[in-house]
């Protein structure tokens, strides 16, 4: 059955915002600017994964296809596809004006091998080879893509990311130049909304070869063929990323730029935002609410946050199992009511923000977590100990300044439960200070503010997993996200491997969901489509205009 890239809605997954709050007319041609809080480390999408990297992705690569400012999925490199009936093969049709963008640092880079005729010798045509090779380095296990789950339904690639198979069996071919032909192993109704991260960004294989394992590294060791492209990288300072001429998308892009301001001081994020110096950026709820005019932004509120009490298994008691659930067992809940009358306790790890297919994970997936119980806490508390072979324990929680009286009041009832041969003191710091320590891992316990990057409550999973940013460490929790990633084709299976892989976060006591907190997506409303799918990831700018 044919389907145009232009006519299909994948809402299953997505969760796209659009804001045009200015009422006055705009223009193209204007420059944008939004705030970073994380140095990217490379700018190579296949390998993309702090919020700074896939950001820039999102606007200097377009994929096969990609999401337009209603949710729809749009034509990208793709001007139309194909599925079979079976749902298993997929073939796309390349548009052939899709152009690498070439400025003065990749010529150089050309330069160098090619001398002044580079020009006549390299070619900057867009081909289906290069998807089928940005796709193989996607689900190579070398490469570490933070994407590589989302592909895991192609022929061959579960055998591909055990190591089993090389990378060159997966099931994406080139038929020709501008036909791609992309076999799955199962059915996977999310399978064009994974076209659309940045793992599926193409990349040009000749292009590749020749940084010699610096692609992404520099400016000039980087191609890009999205609206935009990156111009200047000043490290711990900014990436601008200027208007790609040679762009022959659907519409060309309406930025003349787009600065991505690095920020180490989160605090100071709202403030610029208010005054206009950002046009887009992500608050917290308390931060937007703290702001003393906030007229001239559009705001969007996020349920997309768990605040989370979170171990560091680094930590040899922490490591152990006894002593988490100690904590987890003696957290009086009654406590929440020194944040105000909003705040309700979670109901799981994962945030009401994020799906399965069609449908709220939250609403669908009920999980057990753990009740006051000072008894069941002492008597793991003792264990503990036994297991340690210590007399007593020590640890430092470290939270938010906003938050101290809550977790001063939550050490209170782990010390009332666990008696005197516990001890714990409370470190409170800035939002910065705490983003830098987690990042670090410099904490015995953190009360901590888990985010979602994606709607897709798999992906939210993976930060437990073996290489996330809050790895559990365990053969179990491993294996139940080879069962998400298998399930991604049923509804059913996948909901059920995904509230299995939950359950076991809290019998492990890996973490303990507090409660949720709302986030906000802030535009200034001087501007105008400027959008964002999925998380903050993704905010597409490459529409954007302003007064």
């Amino acid at each position: 059955m044919a389907k145009k890239a232009a006519s299909v809605l994948l809402c299953c997954v997505l969760l796209l915002l659009s804001f045009s709050g200015c009422l006055g007319r705009t223009k193209a041609g204007k420059s944008f600017s939004v705030p970073i809080t994380d140095e990217p480390k490379s700018l190579d999408p296949q390998i993309a994964a702090s919020n700074a990297e896939r950001l820039v992705a999102s606007n200097g690569y377009e994929g096969l296809v990609r999401v337009g400012a209603n949710g729809e999925i749009l034509n990208g490199v793709a001007e139309w596809y194909t599925v079979s009936d079976d749902g298993l093969t997929y073939t796309f049709y390349l548009r052939q004006d899709a152009q690498w963008a070439l400025y003065s640092a990749q010529k150089i880079v050309l330069a160098q091998k090619y001398g002044e005729n580079f020009k006549e010798t390299f070619d900057k045509t867009v081909y289906a080879e290069d998807f089928v090779f940005a796709l193989q380095r996607a689900v190579d296990p070398q490469t570490g893509s933070a994407d590589a789950f989302l592909f895991s339904s192609i022929a061959g690639a579960q055998s591909i990311l055990a190591g089993e198979l090389p990378k060159e069996s997966l099931g994406a071919v080139a038929i020709d130049n501008f036909t791609l032909q992309i076999r799955l192993a199962r059915p996977d109704e999310n399978f064009l909304y994974a076209l659309t991260c940045p793992g599926a960004s193409p990349c040009d294989r000749e292009f590749f070869e020749l940084t010699a394992g610096r692609y992404g590294l520099e400016v000039g060791y980087l191609l890009s063929n999205g609206p935009l492209h990156v111009s200047k990288w000043l490290g711990k300072t900014s990436i601008k990323m200027i208007k790609n001429d040679d762009y022959h998308g659907g519409t060309a892009a309406a930025p003349a730029s787009l600065t991505l301001y690095y920020n180490e001081d989160a605090d100071a994020v709202p403030e610029k935002a208010a005054a206009g110096t950002y046009d887009a950026a992500f608050l917290t709820k308390a931060q937007f609410d703290a702001l003393e005019d906030a007229s001239d932004l559009t705001v969007q509120y996020l349920e997309n946050t768990t605040y989370s009490f979170l171990f560091n298994f680094k930590n040899a008691t922490l490591a152990n199992e006894n002593m988490r659930k100690a904590l987890c067992l003696s957290v009086n809940f009654d406590n929440l009511s020194i944040l105000g009358e909003t705040v309700t306790r979670a109901a799981g790890i994962v945030p009401p923000y994020c799906t399965v297919g069609t449908q709220n994970y939250r609403e669908t997936a009920q999980i057990s977590l753990p009740s006051y119980d000072a008894s069941a806490a002492s008597a793991c508390f003792g264990e503990a100990l036994l297991e340690l072979g210590a007399s007593s324990a020590q640890i430092q929680v470290l939270c938010a300044l906003e938050y101290e009286d809550f977790v001063r009041a939550t050490v209170q009832s782990w010390q009332k439960a666990l008696g005197v041969k516990f001890v714990a003191d409370v470190r409170a710091v800035s939002l910065s200070e705490l983003l830098a320590a987690v990042s670090d891992g410099n904490y015995d316990v953190v009360f901590y503010p888990l985010t979602a990057s994606s709607v897709m409550t798999s992906s939210y999973l993976e930060m437990f997993g073996a290489g996330g940013a809050f790895s559990a460490d365990m053969a179990e929790y491993e294996g139940l996200l080879r069962n998400i990633r298998a399930s991604a084709g049923s509804y059913a299976d996948l909901c059920a491997a995904c509230r299995a892989a939950e359950s076991a976060l809290v019998q492990h006591a890996v973490l303990l969901p507090v409660f949720y907190q709302s986030n906000c997506f802030v535009t200034n409303k001087d501007t105008k489509d400027i959008y964002f799918y999925a998380a903050k990831d993704y905010v597409y700018f490459g529409n954007a205009t302003k007064k």
